[in-house]
């Protein structure tokens, strides 16, 4: 995890914007698939991992934006 304070949400995307980086779940690290799988769908915030970067769409069981915060 970042050295950080700042947060995460996850929010399911029907449209994927041309300049996004689009990642599997299985390409992630062990954080932040745990991140997207506590997060995906859920009104909440979680701690910012490394390895997912405001903007980054994440196929998940949908495709989720994550942004940070």
């Amino acid at each position: 995890m970042r050295e950080t304070d700042r947060r995460i949400r996850v929010r399911r995307v029907g449209l994927i914007p041309d300049d996004a980086r689009v990642r599997h779940f299985d390409e992630l690290d062990e954080d932040a698939q745990a991140a997207v799988s506590e997060l995906a769908g859920r009104p909440r915030t979680g701690r910012e991992t490394g390895d997912l970067d405001d903007g980054d769409v994440v196929k998940f069981t949908d495709y989720y934006q994550i942004r940070t915060r």
